[in-house]
């Protein structure tokens, strides 16, 4: 049987620092949700993704700011975090923080060269969520 508990806040911070991935859900034109997975980093109790300027989610989002940022883990046992809130674009110098997200999930060469990557084809922005609403949960057997 199994069995669904809370996390704790230094089971919440040990989770978050694994680079699972994260569906980045907001509302489209017409009202639906629009579910895409993205790389995240959480400092300081912020979550930060960047994605193309010229993206749905990033269209998604001027239109309206309201986000939802779902993780789950894809190995026993189950464990996922739920949040939402309103994002803001982060204006200024933040290429430091686009390598650190990208370095999360393919190391620290790799992630410069992503980055890159994504810069020569677009304008890159980064994205914050400062949660207003969390659900954190984890299944453990009995």
């Amino acid at each position: 049987m199994t069995k669904m508990t809370k996390m704790n806040e230094i089971q919440f911070n040990e989770y978050l620092s694994l680079p699972n991935i994260a569906h980045f859900i907001t509302n489209n034109e017409t009202g639906y949700p629009h579910s895409v997975p993205v790389w995240y980093e959480f400092v300081d109790g912020c979550f930060y993704v960047f994605a193309p300027a010229n993206s749905a989610k990033v269209r998604n989002l001027k239109r309206n700011p309201k986000l939802t940022l779902s993780i789950a883990s894809e190995d026993q046992p189950y464990r996922y975090v739920t949040v939402s809130g309103k994002a803001e674009f982060i204006n200024g110098d933040y290429q430091d923080q686009l390598v650190s997200i990208a370095s999360r999930y393919e190391g620290v060469p790799g992630g410069e060269e992503i980055v890159a990557e994504f810069q020569a084809q677009s304008e890159i922005v980064l994205i914050a969520l400062k949660p207003s609403n969390r659900l954190v949960t984890f299944s453990s057997k009995d």
